[in-house]
């Protein structure tokens, strides 16, 4: 019989552990425990036949093999996550399944380590989350909820806003140390430091030139290298000690408090922009009440 190769949760075990730099973290991201995600690596390992992790102090960090099979993996198995998801969600409440459209980087940081939560407060109610990269897409225009990133004062009347913009520097601890940015304030420091940068052109985010602007840092002197096609795989590089990258109230406050990346100053806000809560809806007992459910977990 043909290698059926490794387990879904194998596989969700690794990139998570890889991410997190923990599988304490990796455990509490997939709810589970730790015991269970050293075992499902280890599985992994063994069907591979490689090591795929290395301890550095109190961290894992992702040997070279490791480190290549996280890049070529984790970006399609996020996918097939959301789609299992989402089909599980609606195998299991075919009589009412509220569908979800949020951009992919929100999904990932925000949403999906609250889903079993929001499962728990409305029992019986199926989710689908739909992680969508344009805000006019058909995923978005069609769902029941759909959360977008824009200007408050645009907001309808079937809209909530949710989180004004902040945004401000995020490194790991031994990049600070390294580079001498303890100090917390970046300004004098964003043109003699490796800096992570997105490869989209998106008018509505700060990239680090609008960033620099706005915090009187000193612009790049260099054009980047590299880019990276999405905000997770960013941040898993920022957390792996490979740059300074920006992060956003709301998506980085996780990695914040576990101690895997610091947040550094300047802060730099934009009151007038942030996250935006839609709904047809909102006249409905359900989607109200799931609706205020967002409004008290942002406040």
């Amino acid at each position: 019989m043909a290698d059926p190769g490794p387990s879904l949760k194998a596989l969700q075990a690794f990139t998570a552990t890889v991410r997190s730099g923990s599988m304490t973290a990796a455990s509490r991201e997939l709810g589970t425990t730790q015991p269970a995600i050293s075992q499902r690596i280890r599985h992994l390992e063994d069907a591979l036949g490689v090591a795929l992790f290395e301890r550095a102090g109190q961290r894992l960090r992702p040997t070279a093999d490791g480190e290549s099979y996280y890049g070529e993996i984790a970006e399609a198995l996020d996918h097939i996550t959301a789609s299992t998801l989402r089909l599980r969600m609606r195998a299991r409440s075919r009589s009412r399944a509220v569908s979800i459209a949020v951009n992919f980087g929100f999904a990932h940081m925000w949403l999906l380590p609250r889903l079993a939560r929001l499962e728990s407060a409305f029992p019986g109610t199926g989710f689908e989350v739909l992680p969508v990269d344009r805000d006019d897409s058909r995923e978005a225009l069609g769902a029941d909820i759909s959360i977008r990133f824009g200007l408050l004062a645009q907001a309808r009347e079937s809209e909530w806003p949710l989180l004004r913009e902040a945004v401000f520097p995020v490194c790991s601890p031994g990049f600070a140390a390294r580079h001498g940015l303890e100090s917390a304030d970046v300004a004098a420091a964003t043109a003699r430091v490796p800096l992570l940068h997105m490869d989209r052109s998106d008018p509505r985010w700060l990239d680090w030139p609008q960033w620099c602007a706005r915090a009187g840092a000193q612009a790049p002197a260099s054009p980047p290298r590299f880019h990276y096609n999405n905000y997770p795989l960013l941040l898993h590089a920022a957390i792996e000690g490979q740059g300074l990258a920006l992060g956003w109230c709301g998506l980085v406050d996780a990695a914040v408090e576990e101690g895997t990346l610091v947040a550094l100053e300047p802060v730099v806000e934009r009151p007038e922009r942030g996250y935006i809560l839609h709904t047809a809806y909102g006249d409905r007992a359900l989607m109200r009440a799931i609706v205020d459910w967002f409004v008290r977990e942002f406040a």
